[in-house]
């Protein structure tokens, strides 16, 4: 997998990308912010590995976007894996304000993930200064999942530590790591080698854990070709939903040797995707997916990756989805998929 810093490289492209990585909104961030101006939020995410063709994503949130539920007791719990493979079913921070810096609700979960991204305020600072912020659930090595260089111990966040890194070639800048919880760690990366340490501490100080809210997906998935998993979920409004599937070959690939494990599709070995989204202009003919569906009066589903249209279809029908802008309708992560879709190290 590239590594996110590389990805964010990639992210400063103004074109939107014709593939997206559902859990890598948090580079979308940038264009995110552009189009909200127009009254448009792209909720596409970067192309990693290779183009692998989706339909460009447009979603209308100028209003506020109403919270999720929170979390409730009578809720299936999620599957007992090893952090390292289990995607998280709550988001455990909200997004907040320093005063340079707004870092956004979190959006997107993988693996041991959740991630979203900090932009600056407006008082003249450039765009450049956008920085990606994931957060890894506890007993997850971020250093040695994403194969970086750990470069110099930095003053304690919290009075806990952090530490500088630096990512593989061609990537030249650096990031900061931090320990937020016992055993559990942060990355901030820069957009590329824009925000100085002092402004990435700015928002690592900030940073802080939050009453608990669950990770929701806009349908149920009952059916699925072969032996793909669960790999990403992103949760952007109560109006886009996307999941993202690879094969059991691509979950398991050494990070170390490939460095596109988690934290980007590896494209070489397929992926499926699964969309619910503001109608796209053009439709069915215009969505460049192999099954779509029309929601309502104004949302679609649709679903893309290197499967044939007769299993596109087969995933189409077996779909059980909710009511766009109605969180109360939306399902639990747990939930979304049954256990044989869960990937658990195999």
């Amino acid at each position: 997998m590239k590594p996110l810093s590389e990805l964010l490289q990639e992210a400063k492209v103004d074109a939107p990308p014709p593939r997206y990585d559902v859990d890598h909104v948090v580079a979308a961030g940038r264009r995110r912010i552009r189009r909200r101006n127009s009254g448009w939020a792209l909720a596409a995410v970067v192309a990693v590995a290779i183009t692998i063709g989706v339909p460009q994503i447009v979603s209308r949130s100028a209003a506020p976007v109403p919270q999720p539920p929170a979390a409730s007791a009578t809720q299936a719990p999620a599957p007992t894996l090893a952090p390292d493979h289990q995607i998280p079913s709550v988001f455990r921070f909200h997004g907040y304000q320093t005063a340079s810096f707004k870092i956004g609700d979190p959006t997107s979960v993988g693996p041991g993930y959740t991630g979203t991204w900090a932009s600056p305020i407006e008082n003249g600072r450039k765009e450049s200064r956008l920085m990606s912020l994931v957060v890894y659930e506890p007993g997850v090595d971020p250093v040695d999942r994403l194969g970086l260089t750990r470069v110099a111990d930095v003053a304690p966040v919290k009075g806990r530590p952090a530490f500088t890194v630096s990512w593989p070639a061609p990537y030249d800048g650096q990031g900061l790591v931090w320990e937020y919880a016992d055993n559990a760690f942060a990355v901030l990366t820069p957009d590329p080698t824009g925000a100085k340490l002092e402004e990435m501490r700015e928002v690592a100080e900030g940073f802080g854990l939050s009453a608990e809210r669950p990770v929701l997906a806009a349908f149920k998935v009952g059916y699925l070709p072969g032996d793909f998993r669960l790999r990403a979920v992103n949760q952007e409004s109560d109006e886009f939903s996307a999941v993202h599937f690879l094969p059991v070959s691509a979950m398991r690939e050494p990070v170390r040797k490939a460095l596109r494990r988690y934290e980007a599709i590896n494209g070489t070995e397929g992926s499926i995707q699964i969309v619910l989204q503001s109608l796209v202009p053009g439709g069915a003919a215009g969505c460049g997916c192999l099954a779509y569906r029309k929601i309502g009066d104004g949302h679609e589903v649709s679903i893309s990756g290197a499967i044939s249209k007769a299993e596109a279809r087969k995933i189409l029908d077996s779909l059980e989805v909710a009511t766009p802008g109605d969180y109360s309708t939306w399902v639990p992560v747990a939930q979304m998929v049954p256990e044989e879709y869960l990937y658990k190290g195999e």
